[in-house]
C-alpha cells in the first residue's frame, strides 16, 4: 500500500496486534502487524510509560488530564492542523525511528512509542516503510487479523485470545528471530 508514502520508498499498513511483556527481558514489547501483503510483524521494545500510554490510548481511555501525546495533539488542533499518519521510517543502531505526518505534509521525527500513542488516539493510519520490515520483521506468527479465516467465519478473537497467541509466541520466540531489533 503506497498511498502517502513518499517518491519511491513503499510502505506497508500496519495494526497493532498486542503490546505485552517480553519474558527474557521484562520489558514491554509492541508488535504491529502488515494489514496485508506478506503480514509481517515488528516487534518494538518501549518502555513501561510508554506501554501504558500506548494501551490507554487503544482502549480509548480518558484521563481527567490529557498525556504528553495527547496535549501535543490538542496544540496541533489548536493550530488548525491534523495528524494524517505516522511512519516508522528506520532502524539505526536497533532504535526504531517514526515520523509524525501533519496535512500539508509536514514531518515531525518522533519515537515510536510516542508516534503509535498519537495515532491511536486519533485514528491516524500507521506505516511502515519496507526497507525497515525487511530489516526487523518477522514472519507471520499465527496473530489474526481483519480478513484471516476467523473473521471470514463470522468470529473475530478477543483481546484475550490475540494476547495469549502473543503469549505463545513469545514463549517460542528466540532473540535471533527479531534480529537487531530491540
Amino acid at each position: 500500500m503506497e498511498s502517502g508514502a513518499r517518491k519511491g520508498v513503499a510502505v506497508q499498513e500496519m495494526r497493532v496486534v498486542a503490546l505485552g511483556r517480553d519474558p527474557m527481558a521484562v520489558q514491554p514489547v509492541l508488535l504491529l502487524q502488515e494489514t496485508g501483503g506478506r503480514r509481517r510483524v515488528l516487534p518494538v521494545w518501549v518502555g513501561v510509560p510508554e506501554a501504558t500510554a500506548i494501551e490507554l490510548a487503544r482502549r480509548h481511555v480518558e484521563l481527567p488530564r490529557p498525556q504528553t501525546h495527547q496535549l501535543i495533539l490538542d496544540v496541533v488542533r489548536a493550530f488548525s492542523r491534523r495528524l494524517q499518519l505516522v511512519r516508522i521510517t528506520m532502524l539505526r543502531d536497533s532504535v526504531f525511528h517514526a515520523e509524525l505526518v501533519f496535512d500539508g505534509e509536514t514531518r515531525v521525527s518522533a519515537r515510536v512509542s510516542d508516534a503509535v500513542a498519537m495515532a491511536l488516539h486519533v485514528g491516524a493510519r500507521i506505516e511502515a516503510e519496507d526497507a525497515v520490515l525487511d530489516e526487523a520483521a518477522v514472519a507471520e506468527v499465527g496473530m489474526v487479523g481483519p480478513g484471516d479465516d476467523e473473521e471470514a467465519s463470522g468470529e473475530t478473537p478477543s483481546e484475550h485470545e490475540e494476547l495469549e497467541r502473543f503469549r505463545r509466541f513469545l514463549d517460542d520466540a528466540s532473540p535471533e528471530d527479531f534480529g537487531g531489533s530491540g
